[in-house]
């Protein structure tokens, strides 16, 4: 509606150089223009004497200098915004006008304004204006003139819209409490439903209503999931947490037809809950066991097989992992809740409420009589799904997840289906986050490694690429996600990678290291040893070294005492980092690493590592091979930044 706040109404003028052609042709021996030089003042409607001289990394030119004015905002803005909205990826649009024009829903004004001005925008065959209208309902559509933002507001105001979506979304919230209160129960919470109705209503209220009490004997889970997926719904549950037979709406409406409003949407929920109810009992009438044939009719992904196929394999990597985790009193019920898990994809509520699957798994196991482990671990094995949901409460539960997640990233990545920018419709970085949150959350020191090889076993004969192809993928894909989740809890980004290039097959492991760094980065040695660590490495690339390679060290080669010393505390040490780190004794490794920097600035203060003499030089290479193969069973601390 008006400049920005530090913004300016027009661009600033600006020199543009046009590079003509290279002095050498431009003038003759005499020093006078040549046609070429002519044709280019020509050209720019300008003499010669107008013309400069400019040097590039290709030689000397004759140039023009042009001041360009700048352009105002106003005229920016009405080649901008069209573009702009052009430019949206819109999953469901149409056509509506002449012109072909696609869109979310047809456009019947543009109000667009700039420092008191119309804009002259144009979309479609709509042209921008100064003109608003209100509520279409309440405020009977009632035409407003807007000369800036604030008059904006005010006008919308007094036609019963509200622009502000946090106000909206405070309005709502303090309605719904309200609400709730007067019917005797709490709101269940729901943030991305709130999230919701705050962008569908332009004056929102909130209306109560009932539905027959006969409905709770279905799952909380089905009630809750037909109000909040059919109709916005919010329920209601008591101190207990028992749901209530009612509901709360937020609608457009100043409350002057509540009764009207409540009546219609206990109508629609009545139909709803009736067709919810006639699906669980339709579905419980075959067993989950007698599903499992069922799937074979139903593809998981097309150069993947069928469901049935994707739960033999979850079974199968199951088995592995009860096997690895040494749990054999686990294997009975994980091999029949990794049997089952996906048998609910069958049935009819599934179908209509695809976000239930899993949950209706795990409801119709327990109601059909099936052992309580393995329907929570039906219920939970899609879980953790977004960020805000928790892990699988049993480890039956999270061996089947676990299990499933890994099938899925197998199967993409021996496929070559890997994410790319935004794009993501298998689902992979969350799969990918849900299995190392799983094993951190439940402190399982599991090889993702092995794991991902026994799940590639199952996809080998779909597989476009070989196994090592799938592994390097996966390991960068799982490297990657593991930055973000430690970033996102505080550990700084060197820290993160100077452990992840050593060690990123054990998340546990891992995230048990980056806590031994964080403690001892500040310690002067450390921070002395990393420098040390940095030269070391750059040394051994310079001389062609590979730091892994096998390092044949002859100490009776050495010509110092400082050769000697460095080699005998390296060897002393070298066992005992080892040891330190299967017993988990993390910090302790970090310090035997940081005791040696002594005997590490004395050899590089007394030592010429690249010495005249060939074998003395392979030895003392060799002794700083040996030296960083050491530290690298702990960290990268190359990695590290001075702080």
């Amino acid at each position: 509606m008006s400049p920005p706040r530090g913004g300016a109404a027009t661009q600033p003028a600006r020199s543009q150089v046009i590079t003509g052609p290279p002095l050498a042709i431009a003038f003759d021996r005499d020093g006078r223009p040549t046609a070429a030089a002519l044709g280019f003042a020509r050209k720019n409607q300008v003499e010669v004497e107008a013309l400069s001289r400019v040097k590039t990394q290709k030689g000397s030119y004759l140039a023009y200098r042009k001041q360009v004015p700048g352009r105002g905002a106003r005229d920016i803005l009405a080649e901008e915004i069209p573009n702009a909205i052009k430019g949206l990826e819109l999953p469901k649009s149409m056509r509506w006008e002449a012109s072909q024009f696609l869109f979310l829903r047809p456009i019947r004004w543009i109000l667009c304004l700039f420092d008191g001005q119309v804009v002259p925008v144009q979309l479609a065959s709509v042209r921008a204006g100064d003109r608003t209208y209100g509520h279409r309902i309440l405020a009977g559509n009632r035409e407003a003139v807007v000369a800036n933002f604030a008059d904006y507001r005010q006008k919308l105001r007094e036609a019963d819209v509200e622009i502000d979506s946090v106000e909206r979304l405070r309005r709502i919230q303090a309605g719904l409490e309200e609400a709730a209160l007067g019917q005797g129960g709490h709101l269940v919470e729901d943030r991305r439903l709130l999230q919701t109705v705050a962008h569908l209503n332009e004056h929102p209220g909130v209306v109560c209503g009932d539905f027959d009490p006969e409905f709770l004997k279905l799952p909380a889970e089905v009630l809750i999931t037909v109000m909040r997926e059919h109709q916005k719904y919010f329920s209601l549950q008591d101190r207990e947490g028992n749901l209530l037979p009612k509901f709360l709406a937020v609608v457009d409406s100043d409350g002057a037809c509540s009764a009207q409003i409540q009546a219609g949407h206990e109508r629609v929920l009545r139909a709803r809950l009736s067709d919810a109810a006639f699906f669980w009992e339709s579905d419980l009438k075959v067993s989950l066991q007698d599903r499992i044939g069922l799937l074979k009719k139903i593809t998981y992904q097309r150069n993947l097989g069928t469901l049935y196929d994707k739960a033999l394999r979850i079974k199968g990597l199951s088995r592995f992992m009860v096997k690895g985790m040494q749990h054999p009193e686990l294997l009975s019920s994980v091999q029949q809740a990794a049997e089952l898990c996906k048998t609910d994809l069958t049935t009819e509520m599934v179908r209509e409420f695809s976000n239930l699957q899993g949950v209706m798994g795990g409801l119709y196991g327990r109601a059909q009589g099936i052992e309580a482990g393995v329907s929570e671990a039906i219920y939970d094995h899609y879980l953790p799904g977004a960020s805000e949901d928790g892990v699988p409460r049993g480890l039956a539960g999270a061996i089947v997840a676990m299990a499933d997640k890994l099938d899925t990233l197998a199967g993409a990545f021996c496929l070559g289906l890997i994410p790319t920018g935004s794009r993501d419709p298998l689902g992979l970085r969350r799969q990918a986050m849900g299995l190392i949150r799983i094993l951190l959350e439940k402190e399982l020191g599991l090889s993702c490694e092995g794991m991902l090889a026994r799940a590639y076993e199952g996809v080998r004969s779909f597989a476009d690429r070989s196994l090592e192809e799938t592994t390097l993928t996966f390991r960068n894909f799982l490297k990657d996600r593991m930055r973000f989740l430690f970033r996102e809890q505080g550990y700084r980004y060197d820290e993160i990678n100077a452990v992840l290039e050593v060690c990123w097959d054990n998340p546990v492991e891992v995230r048990k290291r980056l806590g031994a760094i964080a403690g001892m980065r500040e310690s002067s040695d450390f921070q002395s040893l990393a420098t040390s660590f940095k030269r070391i490495k750059n040394i051994l690339l310079k001389a062609g070294i590979d730091p892994r390679a096998a390092c044949a060290i002859d100490p009776a080669r050495f010509a110092t005492p400082e050769e000697n010393l460095l080699h005998s505390r390296v060897v002393a040490i070298d066992r005992r980092i080892s040891g330190a780190l299967r017993e988990g004794r993390h910090e302790a490794a970090l310090g035997m690493m940081a005791s040696l920097r002594p005997a590490v600035d004395s050899f590089f203060d007394r030592v010429l590592v690249m010495d005249e003499d060939p074998g003395v030089r392979k030895n003392r290479l060799a002794l700083l091979t040996f030296l960083l193969q050491t530290f690298l069973k702990v960290a990268d601390v190359s990695e590290m930044v001075a702080t």
